[in-house]
């Protein structure tokens, strides 16, 4: 019981610090330590990036200042973009609001109590259009 909750501790910390390493940490708590994910995968997520963030695409750089605006940023990319998207697309996508996420919880304190709710409004909406893509499979 011990060892599933290292793994389980270990799983949540991976998607904490983002898609690219949660493969990786997965396969070392199973006993496989070769690293699964290529150079190219963690290129595609950083591409995703990039396009869905625009100027926002460095997100170890946002500030509390400029979160709100990187999630407005994403949220019109992924309205505009979706109506194309298959399942692996959806994925980078949620690597990429993962990422955001975890950035978004390390600024928390100094978020104002407006941004925090755009954000969550943000968040939510963000879920129901891959939601509802889920839906139409």
């Amino acid at each position: 019981m011990k060892n599933r909750n290292r793994t389980y501790v270990k799983l949540m910390l991976a998607l904490a610090l983002g898609f690219s390493f949660a493969a990786e940490a997965t396969n070392y708590t199973m006993g496989k330590h070769q690293p699964t994910l290529t150079l190219q995968a963690d290129e595609s997520v950083t591409q995703w990036q990039r396009e869905l963030l625009g100027d926002y695409a460095d997100i170890q750089s946002l500030t509390a200042l400029n979160l709100r605006q990187a999630y407005i940023t994403l949220l019109e990319n992924v309205r505009e973009k979706k109506g194309a998207w298959d399942d692996q697309d959806w994925n980078k996508a949620q690597a990429v609001i993962n990422k955001l996420d975890a950035r978004k919880n390390k600024l928390e304190k100094r978020l104002g109590l407006d941004d925090k709710a755009k954000i969550k409004l943000l968040q939510g909406e963000l879920r129901a259009l891959e939601t509802a893509a889920d839906a139409k499979d």
